[in-house]
């Protein structure tokens, strides 16, 4: 009888045991992932720059040179008009490179950090394209898991740069609305519409189907077009959202203007 409590003990002392053994492993294998993708994430960034300093800046060079050219030629000279359209074309494809780039230098997206992010990528397409941005978050700001968070940021910024590159907009607007049963993001401008569907519409349709969410497109000529993306907060908060009309009823009056 009088070993019981030493077997017990025992027994608990290595319950203990392998439950840190345990807990010790899973933070390693955190952290091994997560240097990974700090290591994926630099690789990119320097890639990225790279391009920017040789390729882009090369051929934003190039395109000043034959402007100066155009510039030479006589307003009905009949070069002139296949140098400029040449020049158009250029122009949009230095722009969607620089889209490019900005997509490899996607910063690390987790927690609380997603509505920075985007107000961020926000910012910097208002100044590059001196176009009125606004961002408004509705509800109560709730973590976001990683995963979800990098998917959610690229849809995101996708939508906001064809507003921002494609719409001719006077205002381009990002609304985040932590709702209790979903994560919805709308991307809305007053520019020319659209009278058919973008031709990435099915790849990012495609996306936000991996986060068991949707993604609409509402468009009309000249009344601007809005993209709302929707998440199952269950499928990316890290916590669940408490439930009941008025968890539900704070969230909706908890709307804020967080840049504009």
């Amino acid at each position: 009888m009088s070993s019981t409590p030493l077997f017990l003990l025992l027994g608990l002392l290595l319950a203990c045991a392998a439950f840190l053994a345990a807990f010790l492993i899973c933070v390693r294998r955190l952290r091994r992932g997560y240097e990974a993708r700090m290591r994926l994430l630099a690789e990119r960034e320097r890639v990225a720059a790279s391009l920017h300093d040789t390729l882009l800046q090369s051929m934003q060079g190039m395109i000043l040179r034959f402007q100066g050219v155009s510039h030479r030629l006589a307003a009905d000279h009949p070069e002139r008009v296949t140098i400029e359209r040449i020049l158009d074309q250029a122009d949009e494809v230095l722009a969607e490179g620089r889209h490019q780039i900005l997509a490899l230098r996607m910063p690390v997206v987790y927690g609380d950090n997603l509505s920075q992010a985007l107000a961020a990528i926000g910012q910097s397409l208002q100044e590059n394209f001196n176009t009125p941005f606004r961002m408004v978050v509705s509800g109560r700001p709730t973590l976001v898991s990683g995963d979800s968070g990098e998917e959610i940021y690229g849809l995101a910024r996708e939508a906001l740069y064809n507003a921002f590159q494609h719409a001719r907009a006077g205002n381009v607007e990002l609304e985040l609305v932590y709702g209790c049963e979903y994560f919805v993001v709308y991307v809305r401008d007053d520019g020319k519409g659209m009278a058919r569907p973008p031709n990435g519409l099915a790849a990012m349709r495609a996306r936000a189907a991996r986060l068991d969410g949707t993604l609409e497109v509402l468009s009309l000529p000249e009344r601007g077009t809005e993209v709302i993306l929707k998440v199952p907060g269950a499928s990316c908060y890290q916590a669940p959202r408490p439930r009941g009309w008025r968890h539900c009823l704070m969230a909706w009056l908890g709307r804020t203007d967080t840049l504009g």
